[in-house]
């Protein structure tokens, strides 16, 4: 149990969150107190005097968590309670430093949860180091609160509405805040959350964790799942919420969780981790995501060889566990390990680690095995950090993300070209891997503004500053909104812009927290670097206080407000905001003036980062990778840079090139690329199973054609270009032998009308005999033009006796059993024909002029009668009608 902090140290803490006193809570006061002052000087102790001498006003309500009872303190500010310095976990010091979080020690009586807490142990960044007088100006302001900080740091600070609106027993929803200055440094007690839980009915949870080496440090073997103790820290705060919220009044079952910058990404990380999405319902993202390519550690093992390195744990860095040497170090010693990771990426940062983050969900990409350098960068998680199934998602930019990475001496005097260009092929060296200089030249043409003739220094620097924003925080968070609503979530996205001046990175927290509408007031938020809110800033915090907590309660920011009185003090009321979708892509414009829905944020810019770099960024089929490189020249970089890796991607790329690939939206399986990929991008080009161009199968389920073609957009169009050419190929061919049956029939005709010139020819084709119906009268189907007209010499008489029985026998119908149409002229010894139930087509007396008669259809079936003769029936050889067949075709030879 935490030992109660002095009279001096609560004085110092207390001055911290209350400001100025106010009348009426002077030492002079507790003389007008009477018993009820001394009753509870009586309850609290000499704490309690404290308390009352510095004008701090304790709650009459006692909670009774799970762990023991609480008593909070009442701001002055508004209706609220606030409880400060609640333990969620057992302080993670001496044999439990770098262990996962242990649940608290239950304490006896009631503990005052009076004071803030101390800080996780950091180093956080000098006010005299600042490249900005903005940022100089905030960590003066800051670093007061973090200088107080301890291995015992792992508590909540709880600010819950005291007299509720409407029924009592109503059930508050939660609202789970996740600083995000750094990974290394930074506290939840610098968010302030009385003027939210006041004016949007919430209760609001702020919360400390490990950070930098503390926190984000794999201590494990390569194997093991040693390490992210921040994000246990985390889901500890997530399941003593979960287990005392309904003591506070609050509903479990709604808890939201909002994170700004590195903040956001934590919470990102938490909503996918199987460990925690069961305990998040909603989450509000605020300039940043898991997709940028700050936000995850690809290379751990090189950051614990750094720290091993300095804090003399000698031994295997991928099989030895570095934990029970680091904890025989002194803090001190553990915090004067440096890093310097390459510029634009991170140090200390969460890592795939197989628990919180589990292997399964992240395979896609992996540090190539002969990696270089402190960090292997290999940027773009996959699609499994949009995997918030259902979840209502919020988010939310400012103009400039990127404003950090510039001096107030870039931005009173701008940059020129060669500057920029230090600075932007410094950021593609250590975001991207292939391709370099390709993306380079293209970022560097996009980025300028080739509309004005003169590049400006001051433009150069906006260009500039777009370019690293974009590429940082706005692309991924974009990407992310799109694969969560080609999901099937519902989601929320605004962007920052309240007046004429760019909105820079973090302007969005305070109003959002609604510290403007504490004008006039004391407030514990480090966040109130401006003194001077005007009524308009007051207004557009009203109005984005009221979205969120309409969110927070049932995940939609539309709706009636729960205080009346909010809604009275909305200038107008409110637009409706409509949800973000992959088609429409509406957000909200905040601002001063007016606050309005517009459609496709950047939609040029944002197509650049979504859709032309990642074709770009691919692993090609090069003999080297030297291919994919940029100079080594120091002189042309700005910062520390990341050493080039010769290593071809695992497994190496075939040198035939396969099937071409494309990335979706939505491919089935939540890959998204198959190559490595930017900050905005899907995946890694580092896959870890083979990929082979894939034909079609044709085959069953499931494996077949349709499934195919529904695998990707890419492949679907290669797929059903490839059946179409197919198709035609194979009706050409079909049209090809079609003719060529049909000018094969017409030569076997016109080999036949020769028959008389060539005796040892073999038939080709032969006529048909047929009874003109009209007339009675028999002749042949058969036209002979170059029959001599004098009487035929006694072999032509023979050739034409035994043309008439080969036309007898070649025009017969096949058994009625079958049969194969004989192509040979058959013996003489064979049977007559079959006789048929309709005469064929012949050539008629009405065409004698053609020269050649047309194909004759399939035959029907023979009738069952073969001794029937009549009209159109061959009759068979040796019957009257055969002997004046031979008489006619004697005298047309003749």
């Amino acid at each position: 149990m935490r030992t109660p902090p002095t009279c001096a140290a609560t004085r110092k803490k207390r001055a911290s969150f209350g400001g100025d006193q106010q009348e009426g809570w002077k030492p002079a006061a507790l003389r007008a107190l009477g018993i009820a002052a001394v009753l509870q000087v009586v309850l609290l102790g000499s704490n309690g005097v404290a308390a009352l001498a510095e004008g701090q006003k304790y709650g009459t309500r006692v909670v009774r968590t799970r762990y023991g009872a609480l008593r909070g303190i009442v701001a002055r500010v508004a209706a609220v309670e606030a409880y400060l310095g609640v333990p969620y976990a057992t302080p993670p010091a001496g044999a439990l430093r770098y262990m996962p979080p242990v649940t608290p020690t239950p304490w006896r009586g009631t503990r005052v949860a009076d004071s803030m807490p101390p800080a996780c142990p950091q180093r956080p960044p000098r006010p005299e180091d600042a490249q900005s007088a903005r940022r100089r100006a905030y960590l003066q302001k800051i670093t007061p609160i973090l200088t107080n900080h301890s291995e015992d740091c792992l508590y909540l600070n709880l600010y819950v509405p005291r007299t509720p609106h409407g029924n009592p027993t109503d059930l508050l929803p939660a609202l789970l805040l996740v600083h995000g200055d750094s990974y290394s440094w930074g506290a939840g007690n610098s968010l302030d959350g009385t003027a939210l839980a006041a004016q949007g009915r919430l209760i609001v949870v702020s919360i400390n964790f490990r950070l930098g080496v503390l926190g984000f440090l794999k201590t494990g073997s390569k194997a093991s799942a040693q390490g992210n103790f921040g994000l246990m820290d985390l889901v500890a705060g997530l399941h003593w919420l979960r287990e005392n919220l309904a003591a506070f009044g609050g509903d479990p079952e709604r808890i939201t969780l909002l994170g700004h910058g590195t903040g956001a990404a934590l919470a990102n990380l938490l909503a996918v981790s199987p460990m925690a999405s069961e305990l998040v319902q909603r989450v509000v993202l605020l300039g940043g995501s898991a997709l940028s390519s700050w936000a995850i550690q690809r290379d751990p093992l090189s950051v614990k060889r750094r720290v091993a390195e300095q804090s003399e744990c000698s031994g295997d860095v991928e099989t030895d566990d570095i934990a029970p040497c680091l904890r025989l170090r002194s803090l001190e010693q553990l915090l004067d390990v440096r890093l310097d990771p390459p510029r634009f990426t991170s140090g200390f940062a969460p890592f795939v680690d197989g628990a919180v983050l589990p292997i399964a969900a992240h395979q896609t990409f992996q540090p190539t095995a002969a990696s270089s350098g402190l960090i292997s960068v290999i940027p773009g998680p996959g699609a499994e950090y949009a995997a918030f199934g259902q979840r209502d998602l919020l988010m939310g930019l400012t103009s400039g993300e990127a404003w950090l990475d510039l001096t107030d001496e870039d931005f009173q005097k701008g940059l020129n070209e060669t500057r920029r260009d230090r600075i932007l092929r410094t950021y593609v060296r250590n975001t991207y891997r292939y391709h370099l200089h390709e993306i380079y030249s293209t970022l560097r043409n996009e980025y300028t503004d080739w509309e004005r003739g003169e590049q400006s220094p001051s433009v150069i620097c906006e260009g500039l500053l777009s370019l690293l924003g974009d590429g940082q925080v706005a692309a991924p968070l974009l990407r992310l909104a799109l694969l969560h609503s080609s999901g099937g979530g519902r989601g929320y996205f605004f962007h920052f812009q309240p007046g004429e001046r760019v909105s820079l990175k973090g302007d969005e927290l305070p109003y959002l927290l609604g510290v403007p509408l504490l004008r006039g007031e004391p407030t514990a938020s480090a966040l109130a670097t401006r003194t001077n809110f005007t009524t308009a800033d007051e207004t557009l915090s009203r109005l984005l206080v009221h979205y969120l907590a309409n969110f927070v309660r049932r995940g939609d920011p539309n709706g009636a407000s729960p205080l009346s009185s909010a809604e009275t003090l909305l200038a107008s009321s409110p637009p409706f905001w409509d949800s973000y979708d992959s088609i429409n892509q509406l957000y909200l414009e905040a601002s001063l003036r007016v606050t309005e829905m517009r459609s496709h944020y950047r939609g040029h810019k944002m197509s650049l980062w979504l859709n032309l770099l990642p074709q770009l960024h691919r692993p090609g089929y090069e003999i080297s990778m030297r291919h994919h490189h940029l100079a080594d020249s120091p002189s042309l970089y700005e910062g520390a840079v990341r050493q080039q890796s010769m290593a071809m991607p695992i497994p190496a790329p075939p040198l035939p090139a396969p099937a071409p690939t494309q990335p979706s939206l939505a491919s089935p399986g939540g890959g998204i690329s198959t190559t490595d990929c930017g900050p905005n991008m899907s995946s890694s080009a580092v896959p870890t199973t083979p990929r082979t161009s894939q034909q079609p199968n044709l085959g069953p389920a499931p494996n077949n054609l349709l499934r195919k073609l529904a695998s990707s957009h890419y492949q679907s169009y290669t797929t059903a270009l490839t059946v179409t050419i197919a198709v035609g190929i194979f009706l050409l061919l079909l049209n090809i032998l079609i003719f060529a049956g049909i000018y094969h029939q017409r030569d076997r005709n016109a080999a036949l009308s020769a028959f008389g010139d060539k005796k040892k020819e073999e038939l080709l084709e032969a006529g048909c005999s047929g009874i003109d119906e009209a007339s009675g009268k028999q002749r042949l189907a058969l036209d002979l033009p170059d029959s001599p007209p004098s009487s035929p010499p006694p072999h032509k008489a023979k050739l034409a006796q035994e043309l008439e029985l080969q036309l007898q026998e070649f025009q017969c119908s096949p058994p009625p059993g079958g049969g194969k149409r004989i192509s040979e002229p058959p013996s003489y010894s064979r049977s007559p024909c079959t006789p048929r139930a309709h005469t064929p087509q012949c050539i008629n007396d009405d065409d004698e002029d053609d020269a050649l008669p047309e194909p004759p259809p399939p035959p029907k079936a023979p009738a069952p009668n073969l001794g029937v003769s009549g009209s159109g029936i061959l009759r068979q050889p040796g019957t009257p009608g055969s002997a004046k067949k031979r008489v006619q075709i004697q005298e047309i030879s003749v």
